[in-house]
């Protein structure tokens, strides 16, 4: 037998070809292997979902500020103080100095140097409402030139007109002095509620009865 005869009979080189691919892939294998092992350090799936959040607050609109209502009927005297302190504040370094016509012919300073506005309560209610309309056009995030125009046309110059109402019939004297011989800066200050029936009318309640209950009132 010759030399020849008794070597290992080489693979086809398609087989070679095959194991070349193989043990490449193999290294390949390996290598993601070694990586994944890495990531795994990190903890991806968290990192991911920060990344996401991230992401979706940078994307999401933002929320607009949303103006609380007032209503002074339930407020505690905690709750009344602050709230007049920041009705002051708006009215005497904003309402007073961007806005001085509408401040005095609205509150009655155009009929002298001092005011009855803080007793009427109606008056503080208006003045309240013109306040917190000025912050939804002034200090909303969402806000536009349309609720500015809106407020200067129509909210300031309804502000106006009702604080005229409430205090016609007001007629201070702040010279006067009371029946103790003290000043009275608010003599002539119309009581909204003096001389003022405070019981409903009966009739009507008659009419109440007769729809809760059937009966017509003898």
């Amino acid at each position: 037998m010759s030399e020849q005869s008794r070597r290992p009979a080489e693979p086809p080189r398609d087989v070679l070809a095959m194991w070349e691919r193989t043990r490449s892939l193999g290294k390949r294998i390996d290598g993601v292997d070694e990586r994944l092992e890495a990531l795994e350090g990190f903890n991806l799936p968290d990192v991911v979902a920060d990344l996401a959040l991230t992401v979706k607050k940078l994307t999401d609109k933002p929320e607009a500020q949303k103006f609380a209502v007032w209503d002074w009927s339930t407020f505690n005297p905690q709750q009344q103080a602050q709230a007049w302190e920041l009705l002051l504040d708006w009215t005497m370094n904003t309402f007073r100095v961007r806005y001085p016509r509408s401040f005095t012919e609205m509150l009655g300073y155009s009929k002298g140097a001092v005011s009855c506005w803080h007793l009427h309560p109606d008056m503080v209610e208006s003045l309240t409402g013109l306040m917190a309309a000025w912050n939804w056009a002034f200090r909303d995030p969402e806000s536009g030139p349309l609720r500015v125009a809106e407020w200067l046309g129509r909210w300031l110059p309804d502000g106006v007109r009702q604080g005229q109402f409430i205090l016609a019939t007001c007629k201070l004297e702040p010279n006067k002095v009371d029946q103790y011989g003290r000043p009275d800066p608010y003599a002539g200050h119309k009581d909204p509620m003096e001389n003022k029936r405070t019981d409903p009318p009966v009739d009507l309640l008659q009419h109440i009865h007769m729809l809760k209950t059937g009966e017509v009132p003898a």
